[in-house]
């Protein structure tokens, strides 16, 4: 998937070759990788932007890394959807008890069905390329275009205008 116009030397530096098949192979990846773990917690968000950015205030005081992915993510980098209801959000925690651990330092609580998903950081490159925009650390838009993918149809729809908006493809 990648080209150089020399095996060697100043013109060796490889380029991508396809974007296109690149990412679908990236999407299909992530969508292969095992089910994460995932603990939902309850939130009273009108609206989930402002709503994660007053939660993750506790997390940040703690130093604990946290990344929001998703439509939540998406409606940050690209707004598309007209809603948002839940809000999905990687955060620095390996196992079930450090997400609970992680809940709890923000004041929430488990519940089944909830609206703040909290899942550990997918690789290492998802947690050190995060980056902060209008108050919430984002997730690399490569990962959130690969989530929002995968959650059905309003979500293969922000993925699309997502690309579309980080001007590639």
């Amino acid at each position: 998937m990648l080209t150089a116009a020399a095996q060697q030397g100043r013109d060796s530096g490889r380029r991508i070759a396809d974007f296109s098949r690149l990412l679908r192979s990236y999407v299909s990846a992530v969508a292969a990788a095992d089910p994460p773990r995932v603990v939902q917690v309850g939130v009273t968000w009108r609206d989930p932007v402002a709503g994660l950015a007053t939660t993750a205030e506790h997390w940040d005081t703690r130093g604990r890394a946290w990344a929001c992915t998703g439509a939540v993510a998406a409606s940050v980098l690209a707004p598309h959807l007209t809603s948002v209801g839940s809000a999905d959000v990687y955060v620095d925690a390996d196992t079930i008890a450090g997400l609970e651990a992680a809940a709890s330092e923000a004041g929430l609580e488990p519940i089944e069905g909830g609206r703040l998903s909290l899942r550990p950081f997918p690789t290492v490159a998802s947690r050190t390329l995060s980056a902060r925009r209008h108050g919430l650390n984002v997730a690399p838009w490569l990962r959130v275009y690969a989530d929002l993918r995968l959650i059905g149809v309003r979500g293969e729809e922000a993925a699309e205008h997502l690309l579309e908006v980080m001007h590639v493809g």
